[in-house]
């Protein structure tokens, strides 16, 4: 299980299940509500939503998928059972007004289970092109003899083998043209730069060698931002902000340190989730409640420097999205609220205060300057039961609307 769903699903035992953080279906204002709900849902029954962005008016959304009934022997989930997947996985586009869905991508890799699933994390316009992005990697994916030798499972073994970890673009036939293998390069980076992360700058060395979660060779591309020549991805494996070319090969720009203070120094890594280019820097957030500024290959730690208008704050950043004026809006996919990031004053403002939503994850701004978040991004598109240990109990992965900020 990659390092970014493993730590959320920590969050959901271990922070989100109590009523105060977690969004019950009774509040949830749905499509064609005339309520004073701080949001609108524009639509549900998605499968595990995450990234979000915009080509005009058109919303389109990678979806994980809900895994599928391949499952691999001696491969086991946090909670004891099997590790299975399929082919559920999908980039689709949304109607916003009408809340329409239409596959534009299908037949991506899904593993794990139908709540939390990994799969498609990533979705993005650059120059003009529509472009996905796959979690995980494929390092040490495993032989089709441990899920049975039968076609299906092999098909998902060449689906594992071919997809995790890639740049991809739709194609016209509904499948991908599969591009870089951003998830292999910045695996082998972690590698090859494990003693000398952050060199240049000392106060940035991680200490990877003291830290729990530390593979020596991890990848798991998990954001991504279209920018002009190509596209920005951050990793929550690797713990870099690497930038791939559509010509050419990648470079990481920066890599992010272990959090030094809090309940998570030294016991966790950084994992960014969420990257967002603006006029003069990139955006980073991560699953600690940092934000970074990269400018070049200098990288600024934000929050030393962030003062709130309003006692917002950030607990783990799900998704985020600039606007036009340089604003950053990030969901917190632990504590189920959005914030505004001012970028030119360094202030932030709550946008949803906590418990409004239920594990938010990416984020668009339309062209009306509306926030548009995927909700309940770890659930599948069926409903599951109501109970105290799931977090999707009665609800389905959806996205939101949410007024129009571009003026605040």
């Amino acid at each position: 299980m990659s390092v970014v769903v493993r730590r959320i699903r920590r969050a959901a035992v271990a922070v989100l299940l109590p009523a105060t953080l977690v969004m019950s279906s009774a509040g949830v204002a749905r499509a064609g509500d005339t309520t004073d709900a701080p949001y609108r849902t524009v639509v549900e029954g998605l499968r595990n939503p995450r990234g979000l962005t915009f080509d005009e008016h058109r919303l389109y959304v990678a979806e994980s998928g809900e895994a599928g009934d391949v499952c691999f022997d001696g491969i086991a989930t946090e909670e004891g059972g099997s590790l299975c997947a399929g082919l559920s996985g999908r980039i689709s586009r949304i109607d916003t007004r009408t809340g329409a869905r239409r596959d534009v991508v299908t037949g991506l890799l899904s593993i794990g289970e139908p709540l939390f699933a990994i799969g498609a994390t990533g979705v993005a316009k650059s120059d003009d092109r529509i472009v996905g992005l796959m979690g995980g990697n494929d390092v040490g994916v495993p032989p089709a003899d441990l899920c049975g030798g039968t076609a299906p499972c092999r098909k998902v073994v060449r689906a594992a083998q071919k997809q995790l970890g890639h740049l991809f673009q739709s194609a016209r036939n509904g499948r991908a043209t599969w591009k870089q293998d951003v998830g292999a390069f910045n695996y082998q980076w972690t590698i090859d730069n494990k003693a000398t992360i952050g060199a240049g700058d000392p106060s940035y060395q991680p200490g990877w060698a003291d830290n729990p979660d530390f593979q020596p060779g991890d990848a798991n591309p998990y954001g991504l931002a279209g920018s002009r020549g190509g596209q920005y991805v951050v990793d929550g494996g690797s713990n870099t902000l690497t930038f791939v070319p559509r010509r050419g090969t990648p470079r990481v720009v920066a890599a992010f340190p272990n959090p030094t203070v809090g309940p998570a120094a030294n016991a966790y890594d950084a994992v960014p989730t969420c990257v967002a280019p603006t006029r003069g820097n990139v955006v980073v957030a991560d699953l600690n409640g940092s934000i970074y500024l990269v400018n070049g290959t200098s990288v600024t730690l934000a929050p030393s420097a962030v003062t709130s208008n309003d006692g917002s704050f950030l607990v783990a950043a799900g998704g985020c999205a600039a606007d036009r004026k340089g604003n950053v809006y990030i969901s917190d996919i632990y504590a189920g609220s959005v914030i505004k990031l001012a970028v030119k004053t360094m202030t932030t403002s709550w946008v949803l205060p906590p418990g409004t939503l239920n594990f938010p994850s990416g984020v668009a701004v339309g062209e009306d300057n509306a926030l548009f978040v995927s909700n309940n991004s770890v659930c599948p598109s069926f409903p599951t039961p109501v109970g105290p240990d799931n977090p999707c109990g009665g609800l389905t992965g959806s996205i939101v609307k949410i007024g129009n900020h571009g003026d605040h």
